[in-house]
């Protein structure tokens, strides 16, 4: 999505990151993200999605009662690319916090929040109810 204003008859791009349609079909590995950057092959802006689990998360994850997990997409010579590790398994947070201090760690400063699996509430407005 792309956001453009006129000022002083010029357009002007107020918005510069793309619509994440995912699941990616690329891959990145986590070790490879550093010489891309320096590279200029990769944005400094990621896309952080909800996903279904793949993996147990070290023998302490409950795929049952946590299906749900969270990954990475990176814009990678213009083309979404998710994040895995070196041993090319999709890399997973269960928690965004953790995964905030990651991105931060990756020299990454900017990313977008995308969480099409799970369902948002319910608010009521008058007498109906409408789901989000």
């Amino acid at each position: 999505m792309m956001h453009t204003v006129g000022a002083y008859g010029e357009t002007v791009n107020t918005m510069d990151h793309i619509d994440f349609q995912g699941p990616p079909q690329r891959r990145v590995k986590s070790t490879d993200i550093p010489g891309l950057f320096s590279l200029w092959r990769i944005q400094n802006t990621a896309t952080v999605y909800r996903t279904e689990r793949e993996h147990q998360s070290g023998g302490f994850g409950n795929p049952e009662k946590h299906p749900y997990v969270w990954a990475v997409a990176l814009l990678v010579d213009g083309l979404w690319a998710r994040v895995h590790n070196a041993r090319g398994q999709g890399r997973e947070w269960s928690n965004l916090d953790r995964l905030e201090i990651w991105l931060r760690e990756q020299g990454i400063s900017r990313w977008q929040v995308v969480n099409d699996l799970e369902e948002v509430g319910v608010r009521r407005l008058g007498e109906a109810y409408y789901k989000l």
